[in-house]
């Protein structure tokens, strides 16, 4: 059983993001913490209308970067224990305009 809870993941739904903690972090950034929730792909991050600096999406499962909407606002983007193995440089590129930092 537990190994089976283990294999489990969880889609990033608009109600997983709006349930999600939001907060000021240490460098007084918006911040919006989805880590360790075992999302295998990014979606549905338009339904943040673009309120945050800084997403952490730390701990998941995570094989794509890609997928964005357009975030203006984001500036910083937490992907800490993912398997990241393609990235689209030019989805990031286009809809990510002020991130300056990708850890």
């Amino acid at each position: 059983a537990i190994a089976s809870t283990y294999l489990k993941t969880m889609r990033l739904s608009a109600t997983i993001i709006e349930e999600s903690e939001q907060r000021q972090n240490p460098l007084e950034e918006r911040e919006i913490i989805l880590r360790g929730l075992a999302i295998p792909m990014i979606e549905h991050l338009a339904v943040t209308r673009d309120a945050f600096d800084a997403i952490d999406l730390s701990d998941n499962r995570i094989t794509t970067l890609g997928n964005f909407p357009r975030l203006n606002r984001l500036s910083n983007l937490y992907l800490t224990n993912n398997t990241i193995n393609h990235i689209d440089k030019i989805n990031i590129r286009r809809n990510l305009p002020n991130l300056k930092s990708l850890v």
